[in-house]
């Protein structure tokens, strides 16, 4: 996982428990602590290149080494980091418990049956063929298959996107959803916008992969001639292409600026050239749910969408409607890789059942607590500030509204204890031997769940995928929460080492989210997490001063040989540089609760670094990464985040309490004269 020679932590303690001849769990003797510790130690030096001075770049002081331990590779993983280690880690676990005998309830085994259909899925099989072309006969047949039986009069695009959405949740062209209103939150609304074009990147060398990949899936799957597959492949990728680029909503500075309120009148006197409405959410949302009014979110894309769709012909526009129907069905993955993929899959379609089965085989209720901990004395910390003077540019009024805010903010770990799993998963039926099968009836339990949304009390929507891994704050119900991935032992902090690491990792996560909801988007949504600013104009003219330092500061950075976006939407690297300084006042804090003796165990034998030092470090390797060089570029360019090292760079080089511990001179590059600041 880490390295050859040095032992990766989770081999060491395997290593620990064979030398003890003790159960795995059982590592709280001091021996098995010290070599918890060593091992910690071991990950640390590892990463570090301490021949580059701390004070010219912290980043690769830090982390010069990552690349050699986790290469990024072309056609595997195109990005290494932190994050991606502890997702492969919570997945080696899942594995473990889908293979094992320990799953006893019934909706566990359902668990390990579609794991277990997944791998036995051949891509030649031909009963696997004939259910992938039962998939799609249910819309019609494939022009780039059926050649001149195919009949262009019996296809009409947003009927059959209509009917598939309903069906089985998948949105092709037009996706509609159910949330609350941003305005109301009592209130439940449709929404209208792109889907998610996540399989297409910027990056031209991404795109010839995919449009490779497909071209093989169109030839193995449904019998095209490699020259039909790849003109087809080619038209296909073309197409999306352009839809994509039609999507605007990513350069817009916030939601609300993407959102346009509708009627269903005004939308057919707009459009009724291009579709009927009316029947179009009738076919999605049932004919008693057609909406009166509506929310069209990144109108300039509809508009766009509407006018490729106009001017593409209709057989290129069914392969394409149906092709990406079938994406929920094709195996990606080779004999050797399948085991992995499949994991991904039951994650994908049990996510919410598949961290809390894991979960419950790791969960600590003294680790659940020193979260908590953690969260009250960060929220504590940026209390004290805004009630204080350290943010007076901030009117007394917004920063009242901004205490409140604060003191109803919530954090929750991921954990779904109270999610009702048989009703998500109880009517399921699933087939040991069938997987198409298994996803055509989750995808079918998966609509017919986000349909009903609109009967029910009014919720926001779930990115399970993303709530699976990383921390997250939402916006709309002023919450953070915490994946339960994240709470692995001893991967970030853990009891054997030093507060330092944990006030540098957890609390910096726990501070960031914070963060957000007072950033360049979050000022704009009070306590309940309604749309209502409530930031006075004197207040917002100060912050946009300041927001306009990081502006300019991070489009100076250059990754891959361009400079960094410049964008308005500097709301993460606030939530970075505010984060690290908080996580850092708190522990400070916790440093002056203790006594002498407990201070001294803020270090780590073997490592030249004192406690202060140690945090930083901790902080800075948090976001180690490797990136493919061909892929810079695209990353620089679209990731709203910055690229791991300026996360680091660019929050340290504005902290001073950072040029004060490594002692950097007034003309280092990590102590800039001109430092950016918010909070």
């Amino acid at each position: 996982m880490l390295r050859r020679v040095l032992l990766p932590l989770w081999g060491s303690l395997m290593v620990v428990s064979a030398a003890l001849a003790l159960p795995a769990d059982d590592l709280t003797s001091d021996y098995a602590k010290s070599i918890i510790r060593q091992s910690k130690v071991a990950d640390i030096k590892a990463m570090l290149k301490p021949d580059i001075a701390p004070c010219d770049d912290f980043y690769s002081h830090a982390c010069g080494n990552w690349h050699r331990q986790n290469p990024a590779q072309l056609l595997n993983d195109i990005t290494t980091d932190t994050f991606k280690l502890i997702s492969k880690g919570f997945d080696r676990r899942l594995q473990s418990l889908l293979r094992s005998n320990e799953l006893k309830t019934e909706l566990e085994q359902k668990l390990q049956r579609f794991y277990l259909s997944c791998g036995l899925v051949h891509r030649d099989d031909v009963h696997y063929k004939l259910a992938l072309e039962n998939v799609y006969r249910e819309y019609g047949e494939i022009p780039a298959l059926a050649g001149d039986r195919w009949n262009a009069s019996n296809f009409t695009w947003w009927q059959t996107v209509g009917q598939i959405q309903h069906k089985y949740g998948r949105q092709i062209i037009l996706a509609v959803d159910i949330m609350r209103d941003i305005q109301n939150k009592t209130v439940s609304r449709v929404y209208l916008g792109p889907p998610d074009y996540e399989k297409l990147s910027s990056s031209g060398i991404l795109n010839l992969l995919e449009e490779a990949s497909s071209s093989k899936d169109l030839q193995r799957y449904f019998g095209l001639s490699a020259h039909h597959a790849k003109q087809t492949a080619e038209q296909l990728h073309a197409l999306e292409t352009r839809l994509m680029s039609s999507d605007s909503s990513s350069s817009s500075e916030s939601i609300e600026d993407n959102l346009s309120l509708y009627t269903l009148a005004e939308l057919e006197e707009k459009y009724g050239d291009h579709m009927n409405f009316t029947e179009f959410f009738a076919l999605v949302l049932g004919p008693d749910n057609v909406p009166e009014t509506l929310y069209i979110y990144d109108e300039p894309y509809l508009d766009n969408a509407l006018s490729i769709v106009k001017s593409t012909p209709p057989s290129l526009l069914a392969t394409y409607v149906l092709w990406q129907l079938m994406q929920d069905y094709l195996v990606d993955a080779t004999p050797s890789t399948l085991p992995k993929w499949c994991v991904e899959k039951t994650k994908k379609y049990f996510g919410k059942l598949t961290d809390h089965a894991v979960y419950a085989r790791y969960r600590s209720a003294e680790g659940e607590a020193e979260v908590h901990s953690v969260w009250d004395q960060i929220r504590s910390v940026f209390r004290q500030q805004l009630a204080g003077d350290k943010h007076d540019w901030i009117t007394n009024a917004t920063r009242q509204l901004a205490i409140e805010k604060l003191d109803s903010m919530q954090l929750h770990i991921n954990s779904y204890d109270s999610e009702d799993f048989e009703e998500l998963y109880g009517a399921v039926a699933i087939d040991r031997l069938n997987y198409v099968a298994n996803v055509q009836q989750l995808n079918i339990a998966q609509a017919k769940r986000s349909t009903e949304r609109i009967k029910q009390a009014p919720s926001t929507l779930e990115d399970t995928d993303l709530l699976s891994f990383t921390p997250a704050y939402n916006i709309l119900e002023n919450n953070i929460t915490i994946p339960v991935a994240l709470l692995q032992p001893r991967y970030f902090w853990g009891d054997q080492y030093p507060q330092a690491l944990k006030y540098a990792t957890l609390g910096y996560l726990l501070a960031h989210e914070m963060i957000h909801g007072f950033d360049v988007e979050g000022r704009n949504y009070d306590a309940g997490g309604n749309l209502a600013p409530w930031w006075d104009l004197k207040s917002r003219y100060e912050f946009e001063e300041r927001r306009k330092c990081f502006q300019a500061q991070y489009h100076a950075y250059k990754y891959g040989g361009f400079k960094l976006p410049e964008s308005t939407q500097q709301s993460e690297n606030i939530a970075d540089n505010a984060g690290v300084k908080l996580a850092y006042a708190a522990y400070e804090r916790w440093l002056g609760q203790q006594s002498e003796e407990k201070r001294q165990q803020e270090t780590m034998e073997g490592l030249d670094l004192n406690n202060r030092q140690l945090f930083f470090v901790g902080f800075a390797q948090l976001w180690c990464d490797d990136v493919q060089t061909l892929f810079k570029k695209t990353v620089a360019q679209t990731d709203s985040h910055a690229p791991g090292m300026y996360r680091v760079i660019g929050s340290l080089s504005n902290f001073q309490e950072f040029s004060w511990v490594f002692n950097c001179s007034q003309s280092a590059p990590m102590d800039p004269e001109y430092k950016c600041s918010i909070y």
